[in-house]
């Protein structure tokens, strides 16, 4: 006996066209989960960042930017405090990496990093303190604006 494959065969054509797309275009049909938001510094300084709130969009970070405009970066959210770190792999330009405890106050800078050709690649991070919030931006932005330890920063939605 065969089976009825007329209930599924009109949404068939539908479904493949949708997986075609999903190849093609997977930023169209399946859009990630990335966020704008500012953060503003001491001093008035401002970035535009990309919010990276998943494993996923952590993972991938900056990888494979060719270029980064001193107003842009990423802001890496994590659920839990802890002392993340972080490498360069894959990543082709310079980064300073900014960690934030929980009252976004800045308690680690790791300056002008450069980009990691050879593995194994050099772990970044603060010893024994625990950060909620990652801020990459181009390498030198701290030293530019007199970035320490101890300021705060804000978070703006844009």
């Amino acid at each position: 006996m065969m089976p009825d494959l007329t209930s599924t065969m009109g949404r068939t054509p539908f479904l493949s066209v949708l997986l075609f797309l999903a190849c093609l275009f997977p930023s169209i049909v399946l859009p990630e989960k990335i966020g704008y938001q500012r953060v503003v510094f001491p001093h008035g300084v401002s970035v535009d960042v990309e919010v990276a709130d998943t494993p996923a969009l952590r993972q991938k970070g900056l990888m494979f930017r060719e270029a980064m405009s001193e107003r842009r970066g990423m802001l890496f959210v994590f659920s839990e405090a802890a002392p993340h770190r972080f490498w360069m792999k894959n990543v082709r330009v310079p980064l300073d990496m900014i960690w934030l405890n929980s009252n976004k106050q800045i308690i680690h800078i790791a300056e002008n990093l450069p980009p990691c050709i050879v593995d194994p690649c050099a772990e970044f991070g603060p010893e024994g303190q625990a950060a909620l919030f990652v801020i990459e931006t181009v390498g030198g932005f701290a030293k530019k604006h007199h970035l320490t330890r101890g300021m705060r920063v804000k978070f703006e939605k844009k």
